[in-house]
C-alpha cells in the first residue's frame, strides 16, 4: 500500500493554496450551476415551458385542471428532484471511497453495493413487485447485504483490510452480476424492463421516489462530521494513528455511509456510472483535497451532472429517451481519460 500512501500524500499536498482560500467561492459557484441546471431541466422537454411560465407554476403550486401545471408538478419536478438527490449521493459516496482506498480510480460501485442492489431490483421485477415500497426494499436489502459480505471478508483481527475489501467487492460484484444474467434469461417478457433499469433512468419517477431519495440527506451529512479525520487519512493509516485518529471506527462509519448512499441511489435510479468517479476527481483538481470544501462542492456538482444528464436523456432524441447511465458514460468516460492524462503532468 506504499504507492497508495504516496498517492494520498500527493493529494494532501496538491492544490494547497486552493484549499486555504476558503470554501465559500466554490460552494457558491457550484450552487449557481446547480440552480441553472434545475431551471433548465424544469423548463425544457417534449413540452417546453418559458422561464416566466416556470416561475408562475412554481409560485402557484399544484393546481387541478391545468395541463402545464400537471406536467410541471407531477412529472418534471419529482423527476428532477430525484435526479439531483441521486447525483449528490453518488458524488459524496465517491469522495468517501476514493479517500479510503487512496485511489482516484475508485467509485461507489467497487464495494459491490450496486451489483447487490441491482440483484435485489431484478428479483423485484421478476416477481412483478415493481412498485414502491417493495422495489426499494429489495434493492436496498441487496446492496447492504452485499456490503455485509464484503465487510466480513475484509475483516482481519478486528480491522478492515482495504485491499481485501476491494478484491472482495469486485468478486462479489461479478457473482451478483452472474445471478442477474441468469434471472434475465429466465425472465422472458421482463428482460427489457431489467435491462432498461440496469442502464439507469428517471422515467416515470414520482413523489414516492422523492420520499425514498430524501433518505440520503442524513447520510450525506455524516462525512461532514469527519472532515478532519478524512484529511489526515490521506496521509495513510499509520500516520493517522500517530495523529490520534480512531482509524477503524472512522473506516467503519464511512464505509457504511457510502454503502447506504449508493444503495438508496441505485434503488430509485438503477446503475448510473461515472458520477462518483469523475465528479470528486474534477472538484479535487479545482478546489483542492481539503474535505471541508471538497464534500459540499462535490455534492452540488454531482447533483448538477445527473440533472443535466437526465435533461439530455429526454431531449436529444425526443420523444424517445436515452438511459441516463448511457449519457453519463458518453460524457464521463472521455472526460476521465482527459483528467488522467492531465494528472500525469501535475
Amino acid at each position: 500500500m506504499s504507492g497508495a500512501a504516496d498517492t494520498g500524500a500527493g493529494w494532501a499536498a496538491a492544490r494547497g493554496r486552493a484549499a486555504r482560500s476558503g470554501v465559500w467561492p466554490g460552494v457558491l459557484l457550484a450552487g449557481a450551476v446547480l440552480c441553472l441546471c434545475l431551471v433548465l431541466a424544469l423548463a425544457l422537454g417534449p413540452a417546453s415551458l418559458s422561464l416566466r411560465r416556470v416561475w408562475e407554476l412554481l409560485m402557484a403550486g399544484p393546481v387541478q385542471g391545468d395541463l402545464d401545471n400537471a406536467i410541471f408538478w407531477q412529472i418534471r419536478m419529482p423527476r428532477v428532484l430525484v435526479a439531483a438527490l441521486v447525483g449528490a449521493a453518488l458524488a459524496v459516496a465517491g469522495v468517501i471511497l476514493q479517500d479510503l482506498f487512496l485511489n482516484p480510480l475508485t467509485d461507489p460501485y467497487v464495494t459491490g453495493v450496486s451489483s447487490g442492489a441491482a440483484l435485489g431490483a431484478t428479483v423485484g421485477i421478476v416477481l412483478h413487485l415493481g412498485n414502491l415500497p417493495w422495489m426499494t426494499v429489495l434493492a436496498v436489502a441487496g446492496g447492504l447485504g452485499t456490503l455485509t459480505l464484503v465487510w466480513l471478508a475484509a475483516r482481519r483481527r478486528g480491522r478492515i483490510d482495504i485491499f481485501v475489501l476491494l478484491l472482495a467487492g469486485v468478486t462479489i460484484s461479478y457473482l451478483a452480476g452472474a445471478v442477474v444474467t441468469v434471472l434475465m434469461i429466465r425472465a422472458d417478457e421482463d428482460m427489457h424492463a431489467i435491462v432498461y433499469w440496469l442502464m439507469g433512468s428517471f422515467s416515470g419517477r414520482g413523489w414516492g421516489d422523492v420520499e425514498v431519495a430524501l433518505g440520503v440527506l442524513p447520510f450525506m451529512a455524516v462525512p461532514l462530521l469527519f472532515t478532519r479525520e478524512m484529511d489526515i487519512l490521506l496521509q495513510g493509516e499509520k500516520r493517522a494513528l500517530e495523529l490520534g485518529v480512531e482509524v477503524e471506527r472512522t473506516k467503519r462509519v464511512l464505509l457504511v455511509t457510502a454503502g447506504v448512499l449508493t444503495a438508496l441511489a441505485v434503488s430509485v435510479s438503477g446503475i448510473i456510472g461515472f458520477v462518483g468517479l469523475v465528479v470528486p476527481h474534477i472538484v479535487r483538481l479545482l478546489a483542492g483535497p481539503a474535505h471541508r470544501g471538497l464534500l459540499p462542492v462535490s455534492l452540488l456538482a454531482g447533483a448538477s451532472m445527473v440533472v443535466a444528464a437526465d435533461l439530455l436523456s429526454r431531449t436529444v432524441i425526443s420523444p424517445n429517451e436515452i438511459p441516463v447511465g448511457v449519457v453519463t458514460t458518453f460524457v464521463g468516460a472521455p472526460l476521465f481519460v482527459y483528467l488522467l492524462r492531465r494528472g500525469r503532468r501535475l
